[in-house]
């Protein structure tokens, strides 16, 4: 943490002295059957206090009534949807709407987002003092549910003292994001953000956290979307460690086998996990009666995550068996 903390210095480092002219805005949007959620992103982007210049929703062949929506937003000059008609992935999609776009920032949204009013307001004085990316804090809007209440409790617990570079909400220069692009090697739903961010740190620009800005954002009400969008997470992890970090396949293999084994083990040890649940729900608004609840859903996280890896092995070996 505090070597990460120190890189974050060093990169606010040398700003301009004086403020810049006012720069304008781009929101990217991808999305693959987000009906249910896609609309209202967009309406609180249109309502922001200073407009944007253009949103560009990337759609990758939604199969739900998504496009319909988003052809109906489309009748606003400031909305542009890109049909892709097949689903190519979320990195595949925003580098797509960071090229189309054509504000001086651009602020990378999943379809699930909700900004606040001033938002864009708030962002402009940071970006005239020559900060190149920002990142800010952000609170799950749908705690009424157990995936709810668990994710935003595993955020406080996890990143209530410690700067991530990627958050909801995140925003930065077009020009860097063109010239850094997200990878898009990986699948699922996981790991792609924090490889931009490093690349954008890694090229030198500057970042700047504020986690006074706050933006809300829905996760997935069901135990299902929880699984599936564990799953996605893990399934990124071999792909990350092969295909962007370069590490043997063997080597990728054994990595993952020693995480199953130490999951395995954690979850025979019954005292160890009871007080991250506990620890967990005390960050909860229900405090310690959502400790069993939690208690189960991060053995189902730990389940769906290990799930996933499996997977993406099996396809890393089959691509290198049909290669051989």
């Amino acid at each position: 943490m505090s070597a990460q903390r120190e890189r974050i210095e060093d990169n606010d480092a040398g700003r301009a002295a004086g403020p810049a002219a006012r720069p304008s805005f781009s929101v990217v949007i991808p999305t693959y059957n987000e009906a249910s959620d896609v609309g209202e992103t967009i309406a609180h982007v249109l309502a922001q206090t200073v407009p944007v210049v253009d949103i560009v929703v990337v759609d990758g062949g939604s199969k739900d009534g998504t496009l319909a929506l988003l052809r109906r937003h489309a009748r606003d000059p400031r909305v542009q949807v890109i049909e892709e008609g097949r689903r190519r992935g979320v990195s595949a999609a925003r580098n797509a709407g960071i090229r189309a776009c054509t504000g001086d920032i651009v602020v990378i949204l999943n379809a699930d987002v909700l900004l606040p009013p001033d938002f864009i307001a708030r962002l402009i004085p940071l970006y005239q003092q020559d900060i190149d990316l920002v990142s800010v804090e952000s609170r799950v809007q749908n705690t009424d549910v157990v995936p709810g209440r668990y994710l935003d409790a595993i955020h406080r617990l996890y990143y209530g003292e410690t700067t991530v570079g990627w958050s909801e909400g995140f925003s930065c220069r077009r020009e860097a994001a063109l010239a850094a692009t997200f990878p898009e090697e990986i699948p699922g739903a996981g790991g792609e953000d924090v490889e931009f961010v490093d690349r954008l740190l890694d090229a030198g620009y500057r970042w700047k956290v504020d986690y006074s800005i706050v933006v809300a954002h829905r996760v997935p009400d069901s135990l299902g979307g929880f699984w599936a969008q564990m799953h996605g997470r893990g399934c990124a992890v071999p792909y990350i460690e092969h295909s962007l970090k370069k590490m043997p396949l063997p080597l990728v293999t054994l990595r993952r086998v020693l995480a199953w084994g130490k999951s395995l083990a954690t979850a025979l040890l019954v005292v160890p996990n009871l007080v991250l649940a506990l620890r967990t729900a005390c960050r909860s608004p229900r405090g310690l009666a959502d400790a069993p609840a939690f208690w189960c859903a991060q053995h189902l996280q730990v389940v769906a995550c290990r799930t996933g890896e499996f997977r993406s092995l099996r396809e890393l070996w089959g691509r290198r068996k049909a290669a051989a």
